[in-house]
């Protein structure tokens, strides 16, 4: 059986399309800033339940070492 791995961050942007990009582009550039290149940044986009907002979720793991 695979063993999942928590997440170290999990972000949920709900709102206009034009702020969300705006907003997810800023967190990923933070994130990759802060935590380096030991991690990977996933993100998932799907309709909100307000007409014409989208829901973004950002995921932040850990990569595995080769060692």
């Amino acid at each position: 059986m695979t063993v999942r791995t928590r997440p170290l961050l999990s972000v949920r942007l709900i709102g206009r399309p034009d702020v969300v990009a705006e907003q997810k582009a800023y967190l990923i550039a933070h994130l990759r800033r802060t935590l380096g290149d030991r991690t990977v940044c996933r993100t998932s986009t799907h309709p909100a339940d307000y007409r014409n907002d989208i829901r973004v979720y950002l995921t932040v793991k850990e990569v595995p070492r080769d060692d």
